[in-house]
């Protein structure tokens, strides 16, 4: 609308038709920041006349002062340099006086002291208005409007006789962009040039205008590994310090335990470190961090026992393997674990690796395990990246679970459960895929996915059902509208396990039911206060119950206020609040531990899918920066005030050192207490000479010469009888019939009719007896199986005990290599 003066006033030039307006301000200290509020702007009484296009902008001239002689009644006016001649400006003459426009009524300005200029929608033609025009144009043909190209083109702004007349660029009427503004000093004020400082996105100006904007970070490109490659070769370095640590307790080193922590700490911490900085080169140095601190981590696995597997479980799984190498054959009869018979996924992968390349089984072996350990990773990294949507939350959730109980040995070794951990993670990112994307091809991943999980791993099949149900039930409980074929996957997984289970695999059961009975029983004695020997938990020195205790003390608070933050936000994602519940499993998991001998193993086979959830939630806490004590709110309520977004990352400056100083010391920590903790026990931590019931440290040349002459001599089925280690080489290398429970024959310090029933009931043919049994006590709690005396050794086999069997008429000595000895059972 045209704002039309007040008679006796001059005419206000309107605002010109332009993107942007040139800002003429009083002389203030206060400046606008860009991307403010427009102040109004002081009307300048001008012809008036149409808006130009811009041109090349060039320095202001100052005029001097009009004589005192001038028209004190003169009022401003433009003309146009153009084309003429440079020569001094004579005194200003009398303007000519524009026709006055018939008056409307006038639109109240908002404030009379400076009363703003509106855009009009048609503007009116002005009287007699003098028009600017381009150089070389004359008056006649020059048109309103036109454009100006010529940078010294200038206007001449005649003021009252009290002002001075300044000399603006014309050029300067078309400003550049509309954040710029350019202040024009008054006469006898000194001229300041300030830098033009564009302001944020959300339209906040930048605070101070001496500040100078920091160059924008260049783009990177999508494969751009950033600093990747200098962490991971300093984490080669922790590498190779557990290298020389493991050769050093080979031969007794005293410093090869600080060399091996030291190690630990050197392969871990820089990686966790570098996923919490806030300045990755994004995707691809993420991927690479975590794929490169998995891989490091498997060879350190692997340089424990390079030359053969110890660990009784890969044992046996080597066994399975070999079998199908030699018969061409799946579902051959393992004594050594029948279960694992109707699970042939990871046997009939290694005897491939065999067959097609000609490696031994041990070596296809370690590769079989170490590329389905990499590929699980890898899944779990694309999983969480989809769900997250950020490739520091995917990093450090993968950093987080590597700091799981069995992650860095039980979880990567020749074993069933290896191989069906990727296909497991597989079977949750197509059904993520699924949910949000549609489309038959994720369903029929993860219907694949499910089945191969399922013929792999009988626990990784439950808890895959249990896991879909779950994340199934959440998006019905929370997403609106309710999308019932969230419970397809469920149902078919549950439909091909359960089949699975009760037509070819139906002795798992029975394999499963006795761990599950002994951790009851445990619980049973508890209750009723009986102290049972088979209820007592392998002793934990102080030094490992505190790191363990305060990592997952870190982890609950990182756990609570996640939880809070989501509740205060009213937190719709169904993925999130399926993950709170499976960390509430998590932390339900870690008191079983406590329940028996077989609290410890239940609770770390457990951890390896309940540390999932949890991991996740403490990669959102740590990358987000939820607020662990919230702030006060407007009335001074700490616990009330709204909690921040969770997408919102955490500011910089110290705030960020101290975050990513503080999560990479909680890290940490988890994983030196999952090292203490974990998998070998810390007394077997490093390899080392012969320990009895130490598992690894318990295989050596003695033994495995031994069940090699079982193999060769007596055949295999046959029914044999030993301690832990005895029993595993006797049923793996030398192909014989396991029997596990005969701990009593051992502890017998006389041979009588009790001891010969036991045999009958058992069908013992022979029997293992290793003398340095009679030497050291257990590592492990327990000599045996099923040992009657876990945890309540406290000295060992007296020598006794362990040469009654050559006291024995009827019982045989087959075999005897100087430490191990071999004999048949009969009557005496």
């Amino acid at each position: 609308m045209l704002t039309v003066p007040e008679p006796g006033e001059p005419a206000l030039r309107p605002a010109a038709p332009l993107t942007s307006i040139q800002h003429v301000e009083a002389p203030s200290d206060e400046l606008v920041p860009p991307g403010a509020p427009e102040p109004a702007v002081e009307a300048v009484p001008v012809a008036d006349q149409p808006a130009t296009d811009a041109a090349p902008a060039t320095p202001a001239r100052v005029r001097p002062a009009a004589p005192e002689g001038a028209d004190a009644a003169a009022r401003s006016d433009i003309q146009t340099t153009s084309g003429v001649p440079k020569k001094p400006i004579p005194d200003a003459p009398e303007p000519q006086k524009p026709a006055e426009p018939e008056p409307e009524e006038p639109e109240e300005p908002a404030e009379p002291e400076e009363p703003e200029l509106e855009q009009p929608e048609e503007p009116a033609e002005p009287a007699e208005a003098v028009e600017p025009r381009e150089t070389g144009e004359t008056e006649e043909d020059g048109e309103a409007g036109g454009p100006r190209s010529d940078p010294d083109e200038t206007m001449v702004v005649l003021t009252r006789p009290a002002d001075e007349t300044v000399v603006i660029p014309a050029a300067l009427l078309a400003r550049p962009s509309a954040d710029d503004t350019v202040v024009i000093p008054p006469p006898g004020e000194a001229t300041v040039l300030i830098p033009i400082v564009p302001g944020r996105e959300d339209g906040e100006g930048v605070a101070g205008p001496a500040r100078t904007p920091r160059p924008a970070r260049p783009r990177r490109a999508p494969l751009d590994l950033g600093h990747a490659p200098a962490v991971l070769t300093i984490s080669a370095l922790g590498v190779l310090m557990v290298a020389l640590a493991y050769a050093g307790g080979r031969v007794g080193t005293g410093t090869s335990q600080f060399a091996y922590w030291v190690g630990q700490v050197v392969v871990f911490t820089p990686v966790v470190v570098r996923l919490l900085s806030r300045r990755m080169a994004g995707v691809a140095e993420s991927f690479v961090l975590v794929m490169g601190l998995a891989l490091h981590q498997y060879l350190l696995k692997w340089m424990y026992s390079p030359d053969q597997f110890r660990f009784p479980d890969e044992l046996q799984h080597w066994l399975a393997t070999t079998i199908i190498v030699e018969s061409g054959e799946l579902f051959r009869p393992n004594p050594a674990l029948p279960p694992a018979v109707h699970f042939p996924g990871l046997a009939e992968m290694g005897a491939a690796v065999t067959s097609m390349t000609g490696l031994p089984v041990t070596a296809a072996g370690v590769i079989v395990a170490g590329v389905a350990h990499l590929v699980f990773v890898a899944v779990l990294f694309a999983a969480v990246l989809r769900a997250s949507n950020s490739p520091a939350v995917a990093g450090v959730c993968c950093a987080t679970y590597a700091t799981a109980l069995h992650y860095l040995f039980f979880n990567s070794m020749f074993l069933y459960q290896t191989a069906a951990l990727p296909f497991f993670m597989l079977t949750i990112w197509a059904t993520r895929r699924w949910r949000a994307e549609g489309g038959w091809s994720f369903l029929t991943l993860a219907v694949c996915s499910a089945a191969l999980t399922t013929v792999s791993h009988h626990v990784t099949a439950f808890a895959l059902v249990i896991t879909l149900l779950l994340l199934a039930v959440a998006e019905l409980a929370v997403d609106r509208p309710r999308r019932w074929n969230a419970l397809v996957l469920p149902a078919v997984a549950t439909v091909v396990v359960a089949g699975w289970m009760l037509t070819v695999a139906r002795d798992v059961l029975g394999y499963l039911e006795a761990p599950i009975d002994q951790v009851g029983q445990t619980v049973s004695d508890l209750l009723s206060g009986r102290d049972e020997a088979s209820s007592t938990t392998a002793a934990v020195s102080v030094g490992q119950l505190v790191v363990q205790g305060t990592g997952l003390l870190g982890l609950f608070v990182l756990y609570a206020a996640l939880v809070r933050d989501m509740i205060h936000r009213r937190d719709r994602d169904s993925w999130r609040w399926a993950a709170v519940v499976g960390g509430a499993v998590f932390f339900a998991g870690n008191g079983v531990r406590f329940l028996g001998q077989n609290g410890p193993e239940i609770a770390g086979r457990l951890s390896t899918f309940t540390y999932v959830p949890i991991s996740i939630l403490a990669a959102i806490a740590l990358v987000r920066g939820v607020q662990l004590i919230p702030a006060r709110d407007a009335d001074g309520h700490r616990w009330r005030a709204a909690a921040p977004a969770i997408d919102v990352v955490a500011p910089g400056g110290w705030n960020l050192y101290s975050r990513v100083a503080a999560g990479s010391a909680l890290i940490t920590l988890l994983m030196i207490g999952a090292r203490a903790g974990g998998w070998p026990p810390l007394g077997s931590i490093l390899p080392g000479p012969y320990l009895a019931g130490g598992f690894e440290r318990s295989v050596d040349v003695y033994g495995v010469d031994t069940a090699d002459w079982q193999r060769r001599v007596l055949g295999p089925g046959n029914r044999v009888g030993g301690d832990v280690t005895s029993v595993s080489l006797a049923s793996t290398y030398g192909r014989q019939d396991p029997v596990r429970e005969v701990g009593p024959l051992y502890y017998a310090d006389q041979w009588g009719l009790d001891q010969e029933q036991f045999v009958d009931d058992l069908a013992i043919q022979y029997l293992v007896v290793d003398r340095r049994l009679s030497e050291q006590l257990p590592e492990g709690e327990a000599y045996f199986e099923n040992d009657p005396n876990a945890g309540a050794i406290t000295r060992p086999l007296t020598a006794t005990q362990i040469a009654k069997f050559d006291t024995l008429t009827a019982v045989d000595r087959l075999y005897d290599n100087g430490t191990v000895r071999v004999y048949r059972m009969g009557e005496p």
